[in-house]
């Protein structure tokens, strides 16, 4: 056979092989590069997940928290207690005053 009949049966089996399995080829490279991020999520969830049983747990097994969580972020008081609140002052309106004040 001719050099350059060899030369374009291999062109022509690369351009085949290419045509059927690039496409799958990229999508493995794609999934491969993805997979290392998703590993790292995975191990980010367990943490969290860990720190949940951890809270539950708490929460179950020792009232002062249970108590403390109850108060903080759910705005419990203990009868006879009185509740004060405190507005704060919106950082805009602060500056608008120390910027009245260092004009004069």
């Amino acid at each position: 056979m001719a050099p350059r009949k060899i030369l374009l049966i291999a062109g022509a089996l690369f351009a085949g092989a290419l045509f059927l399995y690039g496409p799958g080829f990229i999508r493995w490279v794609e999934l491969r590069s993805g997979e290392g991020a998703l590993k790292s999520e995975i191990g980010g969830l367990k943490l969290e997940n860990q720190r949940l049983i951890e809270e539950a747990r708490r929460l179950r097994e020792d009232p002062s928290y249970a108590e403390a969580i109850y108060r903080n972020e759910l705005g419990f008081v203990r009868p006879g207690e009185t509740v004060v609140r405190l507005k704060e002052e919106k950082p805009a309106a602060r500056k608008s005053s120390s910027t009245k004040n260092s004009s004069r």
